[in-house]
């Protein structure tokens, strides 16, 4: 059974209702969808929740403070080019940005410049860029506040339409989460693509509800080679809540109906490193093989998590506890069960990356769709209480003969002793 989390983002390709099996996250980018679309395919997340009796979180990823191209234009290695060819989508806050000698991106990097002026720019590389390209400054953010209009008005349309977390785009602070969630009444998964982003990270951890390497435009941020130890930091120092790896994890398939060696070593490194998720972009969006994409990468994280070991060191007597059920369930080689109200005990259980499966069993829906996110962490929606009562109701309706229990007891309540009943 396979722990490692997938989110697969969903657009204009054909996706099978089977290929669903495959998925535990669905992901709306609102930087190209329309509510008309995102409202056909939520129907159909629905119609696969019910086929495969299984939760399908909903995320939506927000626009946020970026500058997108509005041209197609051809240009060759040495060119010089006006800002205005670009029709920029803020061209105002792109100059007011932009000096002398600065490194401009555009399309993750297919399309390379260096400002000669405000408003020139000479090309270090032939290219054709293609409208609603994003455009990146290295080093450099734009004067465009955290929450666009835009933003506000698809925050609207999530909220209207039940969406269970959302990814964030640019974050740069811990003020950028606060004000998301105070907004949007949701979860926040904040997306480090910033240099602000990085340099604020510990507290952007501290505040936010989980984080996604958001490798595109990271990548271009700052120097690529320092990419690689970032992501492995990144995953090592997120506690308790969902770290997600993205972009590009199978991106020759977006044409292909096999992934290059490289790609496949990428993602048994992210297991290896131990991300809850990993995420699929234009593969399912708009990749000619999304379906055999989605298969793909289910059999290489199967493979891949043979090989995780990854030991992390009880910090509190809570840790110790987790710790020690993890410890039993090696030895009896039975799944954790674990009745929650607000998913405390499944996280922390989850942060160990137990080899068996992990069953949250809680009434609250919203906090399920959350938990799915975690690595090993199997929703499972029904009451538990009275829970001495219910064991064997519970061992049940998951179809397991032997089990072990992991809760805080009285259920729900902050001031709790933990019992493990085996």
């Amino acid at each position: 059974m396979r722990k490692t989390k997938i989110i697969a983002t969903l657009g204009i390709s054909n996706l099978d209702i089977e290929s669903f099996k495959n998925i535990d996250i669905v992901r709306f980018n609102f930087s190209h969808g329309e509510y008309k679309k995102i409202e056909e395919w939520l129907k159909i997340v629905y119609e696969a929740e019910e086929k495969f009796d299984k939760k399908i979180t909903i995320l939506g990823d927000t626009k946020g403070p970026e500058i997108r191209t509005g041209a197609e234009i051809k240009v060759n290695k040495g060119e010089i080019i006006n800002v205005t060819d670009l029709q920029l989508s803020k061209e105002k806050e792109f100059i007011e940005t932009v000096d002398k000698d600065d490194i401009v991106l555009i399309d993750d990097g297919k399309a390379l410049f260096k400002a000669i002026s405000k408003d020139k720019l000479i090309a270090l590389n032939s290219s054709f860029i293609k409208k609603k390209k994003s455009v990146i400054i290295r080093e450099k953010e734009y004067p465009i506040p955290s929450i666009t209009d835009q933003d506000i008005k698809d925050i609207d349309f999530m909220k209207k339409h039940d969406f269970d977390v959302i990814a964030q785009s640019f974050v740069r602070s811990k003020e950028d989460i606060l004000k998301m969630k105070e907004l949007s009444g949701m979860y926040v998964i904040a997306k480090i693509e910033t240099y602000s982003g990085i340099i604020n990270l510990d507290e952007i951890i501290k505040h936010s509800d989980g984080i996604m390497v958001a490798r595109g435009d990271l990548a271009l941020s700052i120097p690529e080679q320092k990419l690689p130890s970032l992501q492995y930091h990144i995953a090592k120092v997120v506690k308790e809540k969902p770290v997600i790896l993205a972009t590009q994890l199978l991106s020759s398939m977006t044409d292909s109906p096999f992934p290059r060696r490289a790609e496949i070593s990428d993602i048994y490194n992210a297991v290896i490193n131990g991300f809850d998720c990993v995420m699929l972009s234009e593969e399912t969006s708009a990749g000619n093989y999304p379906n055999e994409t989605l298969e793909t990468l289910n059999r290489i994280l199967e493979e891949s998590e043979k090989h995780q070991n990854i030991e992390r060191s009880p910090i509190d007597y809570k840790d110790r506890i987790a710790k020690s059920a993890i410890d039993i369930s090696k030895t009896v080689d039975s799944p954790l069960i674990a009745p929650t109200l607000y998913g405390t005990t499944p996280k922390k259980l989850s942060s160990f990356k137990p080899r068996v499966p992990i069953y949250a069993i809680s009434p609250n829906k919203k906090v399920l769709k959350y938990l799915n996110m975690f690595y090993g962490v199997i929703p499972v929606e029904m009451e538990y209480e009275p829970i001495f009562n219910r064991f064997d109701e519970i061992k049940q309706k998951l179809k397991v003969d032997k089990a072990i229990f992991v809760f805080g007891y009285p259920v729900g309540n902050s001031n709790t002793n933990t019992i493990i009943y085996i």
